[in-house]
């Protein structure tokens, strides 16, 4: 037998240190782009006619945070619209929890450097894949993904 669980989440909820805090607590129900990788490059020494490859660069993808659509603004649609609108943002950091029914952390991953880069509304719908009619997805870069539980 595997000595690890398998999570069976109940919510996501993601933390931005200086932007949210414990008194409203942002819960998506979709997080994507927790991608962090290598980027290589081949290279051939003097007389070699097979490449060799070493690691220039670590790339990772946006963050995406998609939820339903919440009345009034949130503390992250704030700093996400502040930084469209006024360019006005420092890199901060960011916590992503997996959280099953009873709100125990089940898993955890630190992200550095976090900055907003756009705010979207889902296309509107009453029916189809999706239990809500609007939603909202936001938009957020970084430079470093590190599972801390």
């Amino acid at each position: 037998m595997a000595d690890f669980n398998v999570v069976h989440s109940h919510s996501f909820r993601v933390e931005v240190l200086g932007i949210t805090d414990g008194s409203s607590p942002e819960y998506f129900y979709k997080v994507e782009g927790l991608n962090n990788s290598l980027s290589m490059e081949a290279y051939l020494p003097g007389g070699a006619n097979r490449p060799y490859y070493r690691s220039n660069a670590c790339d990772t993808t946006d963050l995406i945070l998609t939820r339903p659509l919440v009345e009034g603004k949130t503390k992250i649609t704030l700093w996400c619209e502040e930084a469209i609108d006024k360019g006005l943002f420092k890199l901060t950091q960011a916590h992503i929890l997996v959280l099953n029914k009873e709100g125990k952390i089940l898993a955890q991953w630190k992200i550095e450097d976090v900055y907003p880069k756009g705010i979207a509304i889902t296309p509107f719908q009453l029916s189809g894949p999706t239990e809500f009619g609007v939603g909202e997805t936001i938009t957020i870069g970084y430079s470093r993904l590190v599972r801390t539980k």
